[in-house]
């Protein structure tokens, strides 16, 4: 029961980990392409810092924070409205969402980088965020973990799946035990 339960919970951990991997790989493959992205001049129509209580895991509450900076911008004769101001930007502090949202005030006119592939994918400010990167890494790191943990697990590898040399109980141990021990362990 114990081996089921670890293939099954290791096995939803993998999957979850995977999802995340590729969702983060591809807001890298974003980040990193926004670089040579061209851009256009846009301007700031709301900047608000938004707080909400938010439920944890465990019952706790939390006060989430983050910067709602929308801006508007044309390509090719077409409008687009946009929020986002970076790549993977979660988690901000009070402090860091009220920084953000003065750096955009409403009205100010800003530098917009848009996907000449989608021009309604833009963000203000381009390029890779550091912690993106190792969010990646770290999540990769567990998502092998997990799908080793399964493997392992399918093959009868894990350390509680393995007899404890001590309470063996086949014959060739026990021959080998009452030979070596010159018959001090009776069975």
């Amino acid at each position: 029961m114990k081996a089921l339960q670890t293939f099954i919970y290791s096995g939803v951990a993998a999957v979850i980990l995977g999802v995340f991997c590729i969702w983060a790989a591809l807001q890298l493959y974003d980040a990193v392409r926004s670089y040579s992205w061209p851009h256009v001049s846009g301007t700031i129509i709301s900047s608000v810092a938004r707080s909400k209580m938010m439920r944890g895991r465990y019952g706790g509450e939390f006060l989430a924070h983050w910067p709602d900076v929308r801006y508007e911008y044309v390509v090719g004769g077409r409008h687009f409205v946009s929020d986002r101001i970076m790549f993977a930007h979660r988690g901000f502090s009070k402090s860091g969402t009220q920084r953000l949202v003065d750096a955009y005030p409403v009205n100010k006119i800003v530098v917009v980088y848009f996907d000449p592939k989608d021009p309604q994918s833009a963000v203000l400010e381009p390029g890779v965020q550091w912690l993106l990167i190792l969010a990646l890494a770290f999540a990769i790191f567990l998502t092998a973990l997990m799908a080793l943990i399964v493997y392992a697990d399918l093959r009868g590898q894990l350390p509680f799946q393995q007899p404890h040399p001590l309470y063996a109980t086949s014959p060739e141990h026990a021959t080998v035990q009452t030979h070596r021990y010159q018959g001090a362990i009776l069975f």
